[in-house]
């Protein structure tokens, strides 16, 4: 079941799982995937309790961020 208490652990999760990925697939160290991702407009989504981004999987929340990355911003709206 999902609580305001259990929100945060999805969120902290997400950010985990989303971070190790683009580590492996850029090849960097995952503390500096890490920090890249707290910079993004995806991961204040992703923080926003109303946004319910952290339901979403890793690759849907990965490709959000790939999408940003890119300047893609119709794609990052779009998904």
């Amino acid at each position: 079941m999902i609580t305001e208490h259990t929100v945060p652990y999805l969120m902290d999760i997400q950010t985990a799982r989303t971070a190790a990925k683009y580590a492996e697939v850029h090849n960097i160290d995952k503390t500096e995937a890490l920090r890249q991702f707290m910079k993004t407009k995806t991961y204040d989504l992703l923080l926003d309790p109303e946004g319910y981004l952290y339901f979403e999987s890793m690759e849907y929340i990965y490709d959000m961020w790939d999408a940003e990355q890119r300047g893609d911003w119709e794609r990052w709206f779009e998904i």
